[in-house]
């Protein structure tokens, strides 16, 4: 029975621990520099941070080479990075224009320069946007799509002019691309930056060796004294969190990062383990396809039926699921933006009851078969749902679903494939990008280093931002979900300035995509990261990736 079949899992898994959330990191020895970590990390497809998909995969390893103009404090607040501030209105940095648009003005810190010694300048924002706006492979342009220009008045002034209000403006630029090194590029030296860009970040990348390592060197020319503290970070590939986990234990590795909740349980038995824990504004999500796959102009033969999305949704025990594979220590996810400002409040989806969805089933025409599987119009309801390769917890849930759902008539399938594969490219078969599943089991919500939604809710579910060879595979609208008066609520929150009304619109949009059971938010996600003791000076931070802060680590 599919209730059993969730018990077995969660007595097979991890067991239940009673430590606390948090393990904070003990207290450090004065730092020193020198020495090599050994991080345990999936293989990213890319290291171009404007044609990674968006997900910490890509961006966890090149952000200790590549910065950018802003970051973003543990606090989910925007932080001056390669500028010496961030712009306002109130310090003289914004600027709106009669006509609706508005200017940026971005003033660089002085003295910075790429790791091959030569000086930043204005000129390589102005490259950057460029480069997004013209290179093909680029995963999005949502934003820069907006700036008419980027003058350039002296070597550490960017003047951003808009055609219109951008108010997630801050998180633009939150890489820059060398011009010196990429204006005029061939096609072999873009693919050799995609797999060692070059920064101003305290390290350098030197090595990727696919299917094994990325080494990355201290940065001699960094801009910060004594900083980093480390000599070298060498980021392992493993196949599976539980090889990380193996690996870490084994002290072969000295960090395995962005772990589950029960992973975490495990880890703090361990006495030479440390686990630094964060709140995160990352989901778990069961994303829905709504077209065929193949062809996003088509509905999907079964889930673009709204009652099927809604019947699976009161199909899925997420209650259970949290309390006994993820050990009661998150909760189930009623939103797309689980923390921040913008969260809404009061939203939640469906509450899980079989025996309704069967209901539903019945009323729209889906008739079980002898097998016990429904058919409506000569379609079968069987469907297969996709994830990475090599995550027990996301095999354990899958199963979960197996079960569940095929007591209420469908039946699902697993096909799991390596993270390269499920988050690639469109140019390189990326099964997200092509819109090759027909459940997506991923983590949704705002990416590393983003604090406003806005950019975030554009690129996941404006109509334009479908993926499809038109637009050269640009977007993450993967569900293909497409709603004109989504598009318009999300163009107005775009134009105005006022975090009340910005708040409120969000809500509109966040609350239709429960009504249409674009997806079930299974989930909020924590962040997790597990470090051996003799590893300090990091830093949890849920709004980015782990090594965010790298230039602090060192080891005792």
């Amino acid at each position: 029975m599919a209730r059993a079949s969730l018990i077995a899992i969660a007595l097979g898994a991890l067991l239940a621990s009673c430590a606390p959330l948090a393990t904070p990191p003990v207290a450090s020895d004065a730092p020193h520099s020198g020495g090599t970590l050994v991080l345990a990390w999936q293989e990213p497809e890319t290291l171009h941070p404007f044609y990674s998909t968006g997900t910490q995969t890509n961006a966890l390893v090149y952000r200790v080479a590549v910065e950018g103009l802003a970051g973003v404090t543990p606090d989910g607040v925007p932080r001056a990075v390669l500028a010496t501030e961030i712009p306002t209105a109130a310090n003289g940095a914004v600027r709106l224009d009669p006509a609706g648009g508005m200017s940026v003005r971005w003033t660089l810190r002085p003295g910075i320069r790429w790791s091959d010694g030569a000086p930043l300048t204005s000129a390589d924002v102005r490259f950057t946007w460029h480069a997004v706006m013209t290179d093909p492979r680029v995963a999005s342009r949502e934003g820069y799509d907006r700036i008419v220009d980027v003058e350039i008045p002296d070597e550490l002034t960017a003047i951003v002019r808009y055609r219109s209000i951008d108010v997630a403006f801050a998180t633009r630029f939150d890489a820059l691309l060398p011009r010196h090194l990429l204006e005029g590029a061939d096609a072999t030296a873009l693919a050799a930056y995609a797999r060692a860009p070059l920064g101003t970040g305290p390290f350098r990348i030197t090595e990727f060796v696919a299917a094994d390592h990325v080494t990355a060197e201290r940065n001699p020319s960094y801009r910060v004294a004594g900083r980093p503290y480390l000599d070298r970070i060498f980021f392992r590939f493993v196949s599976s969190v539980d090889a990380a986990k193996a690996q870490l234990r084994a002290g072969e590795v000295d960090a395995a990062l962005s772990l589950s909740e029960a992973d975490a349980a495990d880890l703090e038995r361990e006495s030479d383990i440390r686990v630094a824990t964060a709140t995160s504004p990352s989901v778990e999500t069961l994303a829905f396809e709504l077209a065929r796959p193949g062809d996003p102009s088509a509905p999907h033969p079964v889930l673009g039926d709204v009652t099927m999305r809604r019947a699976l949704l009161l199909a899925t025990p997420k209650g259970r699921i949290v309390e006994r594979l993820l050990l009661g220590r998150t909760r189930p996810g009623t939103s797309e933006l689980p923390i921040g400002w913008a969260a809404p409040a009061g939203l939640a989806q469906d509450a899980y009851d079989p025996d309704r969805a069967k209901r539903l089933l019945d009323g729209a025409g889906w008739v079980a078969g002898a097998d016990g599987i429904r058919a409506k119009d000569g379609v079968r309801a069987a469907i297969r749902v996709v994830s990475t390769s090599g995550n027990r917890l996301r095999e354990q849930i899958e199963q979960v679903l197996v079960d569940e759902w095929r007591a209420i008539g469908v039946e699902l399938s697993i096909r799991n494939v390596p993270n390269a594969t499920l988050t690639g490219s469109w140019q390189s078969g990326g099964l997200r990008k092509k819109g090759d599943f027909d459940v997506l089991l991923a983590q949704a919500g705002l990416g590393p280093g983003s604090t406003d939604p806005q950019s975030y809710l554009a690129q996941r579910h404006r109509c334009d931002a479908i993926p499809r060879a038109e637009n050269g595979g640009t977007g993450a609208n993967y569900e293909r979900f497409c709603d004109p008066q989504v598009d318009a609520l999300l163009d107005e929150a775009g134009r105005t300035l006022d975090t009340d009304r910005r708040r409120a619109l969000y809500a509109s949009v966040l609350g239709t995509l429960n009504d249409r059971v674009v997806a079930i938010w299974l989930y909020d996600r924590g962040r997790y990261d597990a470090f051996r003791a003799r590893v300090a000076g990091y830093a949890s931070n849920g709004w980015d990736v782990t090594t965010w802060n790298a230039e602090d680590w060192y080891v005792r």
